[in-house]
């Protein structure tokens, strides 16, 4: 077969979207690893002082969302539920959806000091399902700044704040 370098380089530029279209779809969480997410979520950020659980906020939908688009992500996810489960069984030989909340609290504990680097993903991940939320944004009085606007406007300096240290003698010498 003749190739030349025109044909190789567009076989070789269509080449990887050809192969991402052919990697087999990120494989959905189960009903009760989902479950369990929406529980451990609503453990880690609960409903209290008029603010929302993780999962009241639209966080799960938004960690779904994110497990659908970014292998990586799924993978740490659902390493994290799998290390909750073995968690439970090894602890309370029961799976973690028919725990109590606090057998469940017991495991996040115990993940929490054995499998650092495995909870502190899931933790990150809950956050960032949290705190992406524009209502949420409200809620805490965040104000999202668009760069092409003009920002927030300071408040004047006030003078009155620093007048008590201005009296103060110096506590360095001149060199």
């Amino acid at each position: 077969m003749d190739t030349t370098r025109r044909g190789f380089l567009c076989v070789s530029a269509v080449a990887p979207a050809l192969i991402r279209t052919i990697e087999p779809a990120i494989q959905p969480v189960p009903p009760e690893a989902t479950t369990n997410l929406a529980t451990i979520m609503d453990l880690l950020i609960p409903e209290s002082d008029g603010m929302p659980s993780a999962t009241q906020a639209a966080g799960l939908p938004y960690l779904q969302a994110l497990m659908h688009r970014d292998k990586d992500v799924a993978t740490d996810i659902s390493k994290a539920l799998e290390v909750a489960e073995a968690f439970s069984m090894r602890s309370f030989q029961k799976p973690f959806g028919s725990l109590a909340p606090q057998d469940q609290i017991a495991v996040l504990t115990r993940m929490e000091s054995t499998a650092l680097g495995v909870f502190d993903l899931l933790r990150a991940y809950v956050y960032e399902s949290y705190y992406l939320q524009p209502g949420i944004w409200k809620l805490i009085g965040y104000e999202l700044y668009p760069t092409d606007h003009a920002g927030p406007h300071m408040k004047p300096f006030d003078e009155s704040l620093v007048a008590n240290v201005r009296k103060m003698p110096k506590l360095y010498r001149e060199a």
